[in-house]
């Protein structure tokens, strides 16, 4: 994607992984942030692989608690009814429609499943577009780009999982 004549000079390869950096510090100077190479991207390979390891990192902090929370409502019907009633529904439940204790289990694993599975898509795509628009232009990538868009997509995932928002759109 990119061309050895737009690389700076001494540029190498792309920093390592998180790379996030603070540079509003006591020397901070405005004209360094455009020349700032060691936090820079500019490989698309490099710019996809940032978007879609935030990309899952996002997705497996929103997708495993909500499978945990799936988890416990399926399990809630039986342990959390009154006492009178609750043996009943405990013993109607297991001969009609109770989940197996394995099945129970296996929820919180599906939902990361699929919500990694979606956030690789999603981040993929993400991160060659990204990398089409800031290599098309000649401008220089932060190791902050990657991070704020993968935060972008699982806010958006977050508000479209409210019933009366996606209702309302």
């Amino acid at each position: 994607m990119s061309t050895s004549f737009r690389l700076p000079y001494g540029y190498r390869n792309a920093p390592a992984w998180p790379s996030l950096y603070w540079p509003f510090g006591p020397d901070f100077d405005p004209l360094n942030l455009v020349a700032d190479i060691p936090h820079s991207l500019y490989y698309l390979q490099d710019i996809w692989r940032f978007t879609v390891i935030w990309s899952l990192l996002f997705s497996l902090a929103v997708y495993l608690p909500a499978g945990k929370k799936a988890e416990r409502v399926f399990d809630a019907v039986c342990t959390h009814q009154p006492v009178v009633t609750g043996i009943w529904a405990f013993i109607m439940l297991a001969r009609s429609r109770t989940l197996k204790w394995y099945v129970l289990v296996m929820i919180p694993f599906i939902f990361v499943l699929g919500g990694s599975i979606a956030s690789f898509v999603i981040g993929s795509i993400m991160g060659v577009a990204l990398a089409f628009v800031y290599n098309s232009g000649f401008f220089v990538m932060s190791t902050w780009i990657p991070f704020l868009w993968a935060l972008i997509h699982i806010l958006v995932v977050l508000v479209g999982s409210y019933s009366t928002i996606t209702a309302i759109l």
